[in-house]
């Protein structure tokens, strides 16, 4: 892969992770309000088991927050990379500026 390509791909990757991260995140919680799984089986055409197994399920308080605390983290992490870090970033690394 070329650098150069790598370094224009980077942003959009960035902001693909934030969007799927955001996505993961309102489908489990989304997922836990009452006629909402039923939704997401007509929606989606799968059996309780399927959803389960892309781990939407039903959780109690405690097993939500922790089951979301993970992926609140990485979304943060990628916020803060992309607002923060990414252009000093860009700065560092481009061959032109060395």
């Amino acid at each position: 892969v070329y650098y150069s390509l790598w370094r224009k791909v980077l942003k959009c990757f960035w902001w693909l992770v934030v969007a799927y991260t955001m996505l993961v995140l309102i489908a489990i919680y989304t997922f836990q309000f009452e006629d909402f799984p039923t939704y997401w089986k007509n929606v989606t055409g799968l059996t309780d088991e399927q959803l389960g197994d892309l781990g939407l399920e039903q959780f109690s308080v405690s097993e939500l927050f922790s089951s979301t605390l993970i992926p609140g983290f990485f979304l943060l992490a990628c916020i803060l990379q992309l607002h923060y870090f990414h252009r000093p970033f860009m700065h560092i690394t481009d061959l032109e500026h060395v």
